[in-house]
């Protein structure tokens, strides 16, 4: 009876876990970006609706930087997907809310700096209605 070689019975069960590259936040901890990144992949079923997708939180981060950079309302939408609708900041404030607190305390320590940024480029729009976030009551 043929038997098979030891080679060719580890290549045939051989299997590779699929790593994917995720954008990690400069700046923040090893535990807390694993904390992130758990959030991401759990969360990534329904992630145009009220989920996340890998390197969400970097993604956000990053458009949050570029929108209190120039200080310009018009670039509060900017998000890389356009179709769900959440700003950059929103995204972030939602992610602020899962995290641990500890964590929490370290995304936020990120975020305080651009927020006051944007503070500084734009004004306070007087008619804005009360109940939606402060970063959309900016003109």
């Amino acid at each position: 009876m043929p038997h098979k070689r030891p080679c060719d019975l580890r290549r045939a069960a051989g299997h590779r876990p699929h790593w994917r590259v995720v954008p990690h936040v400069p700046g923040l901890p090893a535990v807390v970006q694993q904390e992130i990144s758990q959030i991401e992949i759990q969360t990534h079923a329904n992630w145009a609706r009220f989920g996340l997708w890998p390197g969400a939180v970097a993604e956000a981060l990053t458009g949050w930087s570029i929108t209190s950079a120039t200080g310009d309302p018009a670039q509060l939408r900017f998000h890389p997907c356009g179709c769900c609708g959440r700003s950059s900041r929103g995204l972030l404030d939602e992610v602020l809310e899962m995290l641990s607190a500890p964590s929490a305390r370290a995304l936020t320590r990120l975020i305080e700096p651009l927020d006051e940024r944007f503070r500084d480029r734009s004004l306070p729009n007087p008619s804005a209605p009360e109940d939606i976030p402060w970063w959309m009551r900016r003109l």
